[in-house]
């Protein structure tokens, strides 16, 4: 049953735009933006994660994997891609994991806020039993019989998060499941959280601990 639900789950990361490579700087790898991390260099000479790829400065580019990351820092490579003397903290990696959750989780408050998702078994039953549901969003704790009887219908399903990071989001002590309305000219929020949460999905797969 478990393997059968996980098929469901939307966890690769989105295709690539068409557009100019990047070379990740601890695999050699070259990628499109979008399968990549940015990073600039700070005024205190820091190494800084810029996810929206807009911060000034030449980028360092890493792949969007938590190993590639590691890797970078372990073996001093953003100082070697800066030539300068620059600072990467250990914990520079789960940093990054940590952006990457808070800024999907920042896309789905705004579906809240604009009325277009709800949390919790009853209220996403009734969603979907509505025909107005798009995405289903769900914890890591999210598992079994519940999980199975809202996979099955047919929704694109998004792991983000843990319950109770689900659950700040909508004034609950947790949240296992979100529904997601189907977009409509109030806004297209689906697109922009089930990539957020692939992007964070695939990070944290891909990490050498």
């Amino acid at each position: 049953m478990t393997s059968s639900i996980a098929t469901l789950s939307r966890t690769d990361a989105p295709a690539p735009a068409v557009g100019p490579l990047r070379t990740c700087i601890a695999t050699g790898e070259q990628a499109a933006p979008e399968r990549m991390i940015r990073f600039v260099v700070g005024p205190d000479g820091d190494v800084v994660p810029d996810l929206a790829r807009r911060l000034p400065g030449r980028g360092m580019w890493v792949q969007a994997s938590r190993s590639a990351v590691e890797r970078a820092v372990m073996r001093k490579l953003f100082a070697k891609a800066a030539r300068a003397a620059v600072k990467a903290d250990d914990d520079l990696p789960e940093r990054v994991e940590r952006l990457l959750l808070e800024r999907a989780l920042a896309d789905l408050g705004r579906a809240r806020r604009a009325g277009r998702a709800v949390a919790g078994f009853a209220k996403v039953e009734q969603m979907i039993g509505r025909g107005r549901a798009g995405l289903l969003v769900v914890a890591s704790e999210a598992d079994g019989d519940g999980l199975a009887k809202l996979g099955g219908k047919g929704l694109p399903i998004a792991r983000l998060g843990d319950a109770a990071a689900l659950g700040r989001l909508f004034g609950r002590e947790h949240s296992v499941y979100v529904a997601v309305a189907r977009d409509d000219a109030g806004g297209a929020f689906i697109g922009r959280i089930e990539a957020g949460a692939a992007r964070w999905c695939g990070y944290r797969q891909n990490s050498s601990s």
